[in-house]
């Protein structure tokens, strides 16, 4: 294969660096193949490297499409999303990291609140009164009996709110990754 060919399939692997590796390789594989179908029906190096297009923006395709695959949550897939923001521009560098980090957060949260309801609910049968963990509205001030489901409710609404950004998040990227994918 051409010189020009193989340093375009290196830029194209390094920019797919946070794939995992299989997929990395099989990406590479496809994309080699089309060079050789490209090659054996006659184009130039130079025309099938101008029909794929920059390297940056089919690894982005890639990335992007690897990403909105799966809806669900994994550190992989966070750094993937990271990679993807790299050579997503404008919109990478503001839009998506505040859907992501937020619904991350908002999904943590909404994990979290219930739990300390029940804790408190716990301590409460135990004899132990936690004043440092609390829901106030106005002048009202949730008991530890009353706190348990109103941790449940605000609990659920957080977590909603955080999928919602998240599958944000998704859709971003997937419009994103739909711009351009040329094989």
């Amino acid at each position: 294969m051409d010189k020009e060919l193989d340093n375009y399939l290196k830029k194209i692997e390094k920019y797919l660096k946070p794939m995992v590796i299989s997929e990395r390789v099989d990406i590479v594989k496809e994309i080699k193949s089309e060079m050789s179908e490209l090659q054996n029906n006659g184009a130039s190096p130079e025309e099938i490297i101008e029909r794929l297009g920059s390297p940056k923006e089919l690894a982005k395709a890639y990335l992007g499409e690897s990403i909105s695959k799966n809806k669900s949550f994994s550190w992989q897939k966070l750094c993937a999303i990271t990679a993807f923001y790299s050579l997503a521009g404008i919109s990478g560098i503001f839009i998506l990291p505040i859907t992501s980090i937020c619904g991350i957060a908002f999904m943590f949260c909404g994990i979290l609140c219930p739990i300390l309801g029940i804790f408190k609910f716990a301590a409460h049968f135990m004899g132990y009164e936690i004043t440092q963990i609390q829901f106030q509205a106005g002048s009202y001030t949730a008991g530890a009996v009353a706190f348990l489901p109103i941790s449940v409710v605000i609990g659920s609404l957080l977590f909603i709110i955080g999928k919602l950004g998240w599958d944000l998040t998704i859709f971003i990227i997937k419009s994103m990754s739909k711009i351009q994918k040329r094989i």
